[in-house]
């Protein structure tokens, strides 16, 4: 095999390179010598003949990115490809190729079409080996003519026409698969399908017959094929002309993508060597030109094509993990469309007191001391903290004196029976004493004593004696320890699954092993934004309050809003969102 024609080679090589994009250079390399390179007379690196051996050793594909490639600039990284050519068990050649580096879909995407184009050169060795290297012109020819179009439907008329001149064939007609028909796309010397629509059915449906059975379908029959269905191609020779008839189909992974359709003369009827050419020249020139097609096509056609192969590869042979999996999930679908759960409405949630009553300082002052802070329990009149006095006391002592003086001249001016003094004296002293009941009071209140028993939940002066205090300052505040209530945040989206009378259970955060029950009581019908949404406030009455449970511990709600089917509870967020973004957009 190493006597293969080089120029064959070096034209497919060309071919190739044309048909991968990004290449930078490309070698063939049959048993231990070049067959062929490209750019033509261009050197070789020895990273190419590297690679190649190890493909060759492993005979397997081997892709290696490299940081610089030889003889381009630093900063170029290149991938280099190298694959071995099999022909009847033994390695033919190893073709290897350096392209910009790409990602690993796209390296694969380019070894996929790289090993289309080996079955060319398996066919030009085996070919070569049998003494027939002008089939194997015809197909490079042929190849030649599909890549050298960029539009499909020009590309179909170049390969059909040159496959007729070639074949010296009367028609040759390609059709390419749509859903289960075939579609006729172009015939040879004729220039509007329209005008011969009796003809193109009459095809399409020799297509339909060969591409159903997925093999060749030829007429006159060969004596070894008595299986094979030719009913549509006798109508075919009997409508027009009596032709020979021959229709080869070309798949591309695992799907059967077109036909080719030759007609002939019956005195030139098709023999071994020429059905074996047809199918040949349709395996390597179908997909070539299918791929132009699929390029081409508008975005929802490739939609559909790909949806009607999905749904064939599930109607058809094969495939059985594709198949099991569609099962699972449409049994999930039903499941979850008619199973039941109970669904439940999350909520931030916070524990506080049914009463929570505040301590503040009566007057502007000093903290003197302060022996009870957050987290205590107390008792009714419990000192809390108590504000500096010794002003007061001052004061206190001053108007005390101040009244003891005026008593003293009151008396002196009743011995001496002076009413107009005793009555001015009156006054002040009722003056006086007023100002001495204002001192004893503030002086009381200077300690500031628990409004009732229960646990302290905010305040702490421990840290803050000598500080000053205003008046009406909270210092304290302090709950009970024998009601609570649950303070719920639900978000608005929620809201309306909320009702009163609704059971629910809480879990907080510094006992996420226990839960309580709760009932709602009332919605307050005020919305407050946090964290970037609205949320309404509900209130909860626990049902058995616990002794281990404090004010203003924080945890998670949830309400039991009734039962739902799975798939709602599941989705309503989102469909919700989208009936609104919907309303939105078209009203």
């Amino acid at each position: 095999m190493e006597t293969v024609n080089g120029e064959l080679v070096q034209a497919w090589l060309n071919l190739q390179c044309s048909m991968v994009a990004g290449v930078r250079r490309a070698a063939v390399f049959v048993g231990s010598r070049q067959a062929a390179v490209w750019p033509e007379d261009s050197g070789v690196p020895a990273s190419f003949t590297l690679i190649a051996q190890r493909a060759a050793q492993e005979r397997c594909e081997v892709i290696e990115s490299v940081a610089m490639a030889v003889g381009m600039e630093v900063g170029q990284p290149s991938d280099i490809v190298a694959v071995p050519v099999m022909v009847d068990g033994r390695q033919f050649a190893v073709v290897s190729l350096e392209m910009s580096a790409r990602t690993e879909a796209k390296q694969r995407a380019a070894l996929q079409v790289l090993t289309w184009g080996i079955s060319w050169l398996e066919l030009l060795a085996r070919d070569w080996a049998a003494g027939a290297a002008g089939r194997l012109g015809i197909v490079v020819e042929t190849v030649t003519r599909a890549v050298a179009h960029d539009e499909f439907q020009a590309a179909s008329i170049a390969v059909v026409n040159e496959l007729a001149r070639q074949l010296a064939c009367e028609r040759v007609t390609i059709g390419f698969r749509d859903g289960l028909e075939m579609h006729v796309t172009a015939m040879s010397n004729t220039a509007s399908l329209d005008d011969r629509a009796n003809l193109v059915r009459a095809v399409a449906a020799a297509m339909n017959e060969a591409v159903d059975q997925d093999q060749c379908v030829v007429l006159p029959a060969d004596d070894n094929k008595h299986d094979v269905l030719a009913h549509a191609h006798e109508q075919l020779c009997a409508q027009f002309a009596a032709t020979a008839v021959c229709t080869a189909p070309f798949s591309g992974n695992g799907d059967v993508l077109g036909a080719l359709t030759f007609e002939r003369n019956r005195k030139r009827a098709f023999d071994g060597p020429t059905l074996a050419l047809c199918e040949i020249v349709a395996a390597v020139v179908g997909p070539i030109l299918q791929i132009k097609r699929d390029a081409q096509q508008p975005g929802l056609v490739k939609l559909r094509n790909a949806w009607r192969r999905q749904l064939a590869k599930l109607t058809g042979r094969g495939h059985l993990s594709l198949k099991f999996g569609v099962l699972a999930v449409a049994g999930l679908a039903l499941f979850l469309a008619f199973a039941r759960g109970d669904y439940c409405v999350d909520a931030e949630a916070t524990l506080e007191g049914t009463v929570q009553r505040v301590v503040v300082a009566p007057f502007d002052g000093y903290v003197a001391e302060a022996p009870a802070r957050a987290g205590d329990i107390v008792e009714l009149d419990q000192l809390l903290a108590r504000l500096e006095d010794r002003d007061l006391k001052l004061e206190h002592a001053k108007w005390l004196g101040e009244r003891t003086q005026l008593l003293r001249s009151q008396r002196e001016a009743l011995a001496k029976h002076e009413r107009a003094e005793i009555s001015i004296l009156h006054a002040r002293r009722e003056q006086v004493e007023a100002e001495l009941a204002l001192a004893e009071e503030k002086l009381a209140r200077t300690r500031l004593k628990a409004p009732l028993a229960g646990i302290v939940v905010s305040g702490d002066l421990s840290q803050s004696l000598g500080a000053p205090v205003e008046r009406g300052e909270v210092l304290f505040e302090v709950a009970p320890l024998d009601g609570y209530r649950i303070m719920l945040q639900i978000d608005e989206r929620d809201i309306a699954h909320v009702q009163p009378g609704q059971p629910g259970k809480l879990a907080l955060s510094g006992l996420p092993h226990q839960r309580h029950a709760f009932a709602v009581e009332r919605i307050l019908p005020i919305s407050t934004a946090q964290g970037g949404g609205n949320f309404f406030r509900v209130e909860a009455r626990l049902s058995d309050p616990a002794d281990s449970l404090r004010p203003g511990m924080g945890g998670v709600g949830k309400i039991d809003a009734g039962e739902r089917r799975l798939i709602w509870i599941w989705t309503h967020g989102l469909l919700d969102w989208l009936r609104l973004v919907l309303w939105k957009w078209f009203g």
